[in-house]
């Protein structure tokens, strides 16, 4: 009964109008017309009592298998409070649209009185028969009249053929979309009588490489898209299916059959703003505005991608060339070892050919005998307030052969344990954000080469893991090397030469392996919050050849492995801080700090670490100043002096270098400091060499000669930066390039192989380096 009477008042209402919009529900006008075609401009008038329905025809039905693109565009007068609402219904979808598009970003508002769509095909696949024609629904609240402008057309350049470039332009109101299909006939319509019209593919490969170039600085989303409808073309819903980037000027990906059988659509949107491409807010003001500015101008074609013989080859010709180097060093050492061993034989022991540092009187050698026990710490470490002066190898070697060897190993246990602490939760970590890229899509996450980033398996970028296999082999032949030397060197006789400590040189060759495990664990996913996993071993190398050169004339006064080992953790920390917050407070500590310890170092270098920074060291100075004026500033050590002086000026510029440019790559910064200090003494240990007249092998000089040779080009390839993690994803893109080697390397693949041999040759370069002075008896070789 209740119901009876609620629909006779409703009723009622609708005949007698007593509320205006009943009024205008029983005045609505529903036009229908079915006499519209494709290609031309239609213009009809709605308004809250018009309502268009449009039907459309074609003169033949050879194009009906390309999709339909809806072209609608309004007077600019339209008021934003009534908008124009646009349905396109189809055999499978209905797509609804409203004008004027209204875009609001963080400072402004953008309206759009025109926009275009690409209807999603009946089905893009291989079965594709016919293309539905859909029907236009124009509606509106407006009360006054509204202009609408309409076309429709056929996208004939929609599905896209291999090395073919399609070129076209587009706003945030006109995303486009593009099919592209691994079958040999993109539609397989080889019996259907509208064949004729579609591109004939003769071929086309299990993978492509889409590249993409924009001559726009405008911000873009580019999302690859499985072949199902609907197609997700506006900003927010992109990200919801597919793998999708944002790019400027540069983009693209490698897309192989077997992400996507059936095929993909390309999905290009402009961006309202450019804050996700640049990473800064636009300062824009506010207020709607029309925004002609946003206007892109894309270029893309799809390549055929490495088949799976560039694979092999290139993965071969690494292994092959890596095996090649490594060969050299065991042969190398077995043939110098050899002729070492003949020459120690022939010869007895006799004085060396190395002289003291003018100034410096000849000691007598102490024997084992004649050491006290109170010159040794409980750990076998030497007190350095006894030592003779001048010094020699003899005064800071006086820890007995088992204290040493035991202090030696530590570095090798240390690094060890610091290498599988460290690499596990690195391990763990990146093939989480290995899995994160394919099941969210996003492939701003990590920082590949695009145009250079080969997949395989779960592998995203399967060249720049591969291409560390060099670290990890050249590490471990060096390790056997230090392994198979023991039997061609005598090391009984503790009195002659320089003290071999094999447990650091494990270390070394342990850390080139981490190098490469470390570094190919960064490629799953380098980006800038992972990036002190690729250098934190490359720190460790470093600071270890220095420890390395100078351990060989300061046995005694060396830092321990628990020191060295706690000073990288300080710099790993520094470097984690510098790219967190890197702003000018942080550099001007890390510039202060930095300066500070070269300070340091320069006092205890030269002072053998028999001086304390105190105080009262100011006073002290001031002293001898005082009491033996110009000649206090007379160096005592000459040559000393001189590597110091330019080994600080160097640490001067890198200081003012960061400290001018402070920027978000501390890192790389740091790892600048450390290598060139490392170089910096490497050379000016072998100028005080033969400063003191010390001979250096042929076989030391070729390693020399290989190291620079190959760090001159490592140097040159790193540079040559194919990413910038220090930028937004967008502008790392800008950097991307094809690759240059093999059809499958780039030029920071051939730094991995450049830099893994540098270090490998100055690594064989130290373990000879001093092997001259073995039958020298010790307290006739100086420290320097």
């Amino acid at each position: 009964m209740i119901s009876v009477i609620i629909f006779t008042v409703i009723l009622s209402k609708s005949a007698y109008g007593t509320l205006p919009n009943d009024q205008n529900i029983a005045n609505k006008k529903f036009i229908y017309n079915n006499t519209y075609q494709y290609d031309n401009i239609i213009d009809v008038i709605v308004n809250d009592t018009t309502t268009q329905i449009l039907d459309f025809i074609e003169k033949s039905d050879e194009l009906s298998v390309y999709p339909t693109r809806v072209h609608v565009s309004t007077n600019d007068t339209n008021n934003l409070e009534y908008p124009l609402f646009v349905t396109a219904a189809q055999q499978k979808g209905v797509s609804s649209w409203e004008l004027p598009l209204v875009v609001p970003t963080r400072t402004t508002v953008l309206q759009f009185n025109d926009m275009a769509r690409t209807l999603c095909p009946h089905d893009a696949g291989p079965n594709i028969t016919a293309q539905s024609r859909p029907t236009l629904t124009l509606a509106t609240s407006s009360p006054e009249n509204i202009l609408v402008k309409i076309k429709l057309r056929r996208v004939q350049n929609f599905f896209v053929e291999v090395n073919k470039e399609v070129t076209f332009n587009m706003t945030p109101s006109s995303p486009k979309y593009y099919y592209f299909s691994f079958d040999r006939d993109s539609l397989n319509l080889t019996n259907n009588k509208n064949s004729s019209y579609l591109p004939k593919i003769n071929y086309k490969p299990n993978s492509v490489l889409l590249m993409i170039d924009s001559d726009d600085d405008v911000c873009a989303f580019v999302s690859i898209q499985n072949n199902s409808c609907p197609v997700f073309d506006n900003e927010k819903d992109m990200l919801y299916q597919g793998y999708y980037f944002t790019m400027t000027n540069k983009g693209g990906i490698t897309i192989t059959k077997s992400m996507f059988p059936r095929g993909f659509y390309i999905v290009f949107v402009v961006k309202e703003s450019d804050e996700d491409c640049t990473g800064t807010k636009d300062s824009e003001p506010g207020g709607a505005r029309d925004s002609g500015s946003r206007v892109k101008t894309f270029r893309f074609r799809a390549v055929e991608a490495v088949s799976y013989a560039d694979y092999i080859t290139a993965a071969l010709v690494v292994l092959a060339l890596m095996l090649l180097i490594a060969v050299l060093g065991p042969i190398g050492t077995a043939i110098y070892c050899r002729s070492q061993a003949i020459v120690l034989n022939q010869e007895s022991p006799g004085p060396s050919t190395s002289r003291a540092e003018p100034g410096t009187s000849e000691i007598v050698p102490i024997m084992e005998n004649d050491r006290r026990e109170s010159d040794l710490d409980s750990e076998g470490e030497f007190v350095t307030s006894s030592l003779p002066m001048p010094l020699n190898v003899a005064g800071l070697s006086r820890a007995c052969p088992v204290a040493q060897r035991r202090r030696s190993n530590r570095y090798f246990w240390s690094a060890l344990t610091v290498a599988v602490v460290y690499a596990l939760p690195v391990v763990q970590l990146l093939f989480t954000y290995q899995r994160l890229i394919y099941q969210t899509g996003d492939q701003d996450v990590c920082y590949y080469n695009f145009l250079c980033a080969h997949p395989l398996g779960i592998l995203a970028d399967f060249n720049h893991v591969y291409s560390n296999i060099g670290y990890v082999i050249l590490g471990l032949v060096f390790m056997a090397q230090i392994r198979c030397r023991r039997k061609f060197r005598n090391i009984n006789n503790q009195e002659l030469g320089i003290p071999e400590h094999r447990g650091l040189l494990y270390s070394m060759g342990l850390a080139l392996v981490m190098e490469g495990l470390l570094s190919g664990c960064y490629h799953l996913c380098p980006n800038k919050m992972n990036f002190q996993f690729d250098s934190s071993f490359m720190y460790v190398i470093a600071v270890l050849c220095m420890i390395k050169l100078y351990q060989s004339r300061h046995a005694d006064v060396n830092a321990s492995a628990h020191t060295t080992f706690m000073l990288l953790a300080l710099l790993m920390a520094i470097g984690c801080l510098g790219m967190i917050y890197p702003n000018e407070i942080f550099w001007s500590f890390f510039t202060i700090a930095h300066l500070v310890v070269c300070f340091t170092l320069t006092l205890k270098i030269y002072y053998v670490d028999r001086v304390r920074i105190e105080p009262s060291m100011v006073l002290k100075a001031w002293s001898a100043l005082r009491q033996h004026g110009r000649s206090a500033f007379m160096p005592m050590y000459r040559a000393r002096s001189v590597l110091l002086a330019i080994a600080n000026i160097a640490n001067w510029v890198l200081a003012g270098y960061g400290l001018y440019e402070h920027t978000q790559d501390v890192a790389k910064h740091l790892l600048a400091i450390l290598l060139g200090n490392t170089i910096l003494y490497t050379l000016g240990y072998g100028a005080l060499k033969l400063v003191h007249k010390e001979k250096i092998s042929i076989a030391t000089w070729l390693w020399l000669l290989l190291a620079h040779a190959t760090w001159v080009l490592a140097g040159f390839l790193f540079t040559d930066s194919k990413t910038k993690w220090s930028e937004t994803p967008a502008h790392s893109r800008n950097h991307n390039a094809v690759c240059s080697a093999l059809n499958m390397l780039d030029s920071h693949d051939l730094w991995h192989m450049a830099s893994a041999s540098a270090i490998f040759f100055s690594f064989n370069a130290l373990l000879i380096l001093d092997d001259p002075l073995a039958d020298t008896p010790r307290h006739l070789i100086p420290v320097f």
